[in-house]
């Protein structure tokens, strides 16, 4: 890995020098245009829009779109006046319970690792964290722009996940949440998604127990292809069942005989019979307040 920045954590009097490295790759397969006739790689050039011709990198400017819709060019001089955030330093400025983060804020993480003198303290941080169940809240400037992130433990390390901007998360406005106020959950439906909720039910996450279809089945084609091989598709999946109950019961009886199956691979929660859910009766859960949005700071 490649380290993309070097700083301090800082906390009250304490500093710790790290590094950061970027803690995702992209998986994704490649792909690129081509002319269908010969197989030629389409190349861009660019191009003015007003005089048609094409302009060398060395005249390519910065053009921002302003809130009419007009494109405004600032130049190195305008960009200048922008508030200078040379800080090479993660400031923590709050503690909060891991799950006060609303997981819809986080964006791009970072490997935090410190440097041989901060390894202790680091450390100690990491310790601290994780037996309180806590992130910190910090800002740090990225690519010269100050944002703000969250501080947590990953395992042995720690991650630094910058975090969007509250404007940044869009307001989901559907239709059927108008109708909620009348909504009444049926009793034995909620009880059946209960059960099929628990017999799925896995006391961590295990990455590994996924596969990523597209890859592999998009992986295989194109080797097919460029061995002259002819592609075997997979099987669709049947039609979805229109009834709601049939469906739970379905799905809850799949889920045991995969587990049985599957051995004791991983780590489940005790299993309720159907019966029993059946006899289940249960008030719907009040969905929880999320989390306060991080406020901008200045």
């Amino acid at each position: 890995m490649r380290v993309v920045w070097r700083g301090t954590i800082s906390f009250g009097l304490v500093t710790i020098p790290v590094r950061l490295y970027v803690a995702t790759e992209n998986k994704n397969i490649p792909s690129h245009q081509i002319h269908v006739n010969d197989g030629g790689r389409v190349q861009y050039k660019r191009v003015c829009s007003v005089d048609g011709a094409e302009v060398p990198y060395e005249e390519i400017g910065r053009g921002y779109e302003s809130a009419t819709g007009e494109i405004v060019m600032l130049s190195e001089v305008d960009l200048a006046m922008l508030p200078a955030k040379t800080s090479r330093s993660i400031e923590v400025i709050s503690f909060l319970p891991v799950q006060a983060v609303d997981p819809i804020y986080l964006d791009r993480s970072y490997y935090v690792e410190p440097e041989p003198q901060g390894a202790k303290a680091y450390r100690l941080l990491r310790d601290a964290l994780r037996k309180q169940g806590r992130v910190a809240v910090a800002k740090v400037t990225l690519r010269d722009r100050e944002i703000v992130a969250a501080l947590r433990v990953h395992g042995d390390v720690l991650i630094l996940a910058t975090m969007l901007w509250p404007d940044e998360v869009r307001e989901p406005r559907f239709p059927f949440l108008a109708e909620d106020d009348e909504w009444s959950t049926p009793s034995q439906e909620l009880a059946m998604a209960e059960a099929l909720i628990d017999s799925l039910s896995d006391e961590e996450l295990d990455p590994g127990r996924y596969r990523d279809v597209h890859r592999e089945t998009l992986t295989a084609l194109i080797d097919a292809k460029a061995t002259g091989r002819t592609p075997t598709p997979e099987g669709e999946p049947g039609p979805p069942s229109r009834d709601l109950l049939a469906a739970l019961r379905a799905s809850i009886e799949a889920a045991k005989q995969r587990r049985s199956t599957a051995g004791n691979g991983g780590r489940r929660r005790t299993e309720p019979s159907t019966a029993a859910a059946k006899k289940k009766q249960k008030k719907p859960a009040q969905p929880a307040r999320g989390a306060d949005a991080p406020k901008k700071r200045g």
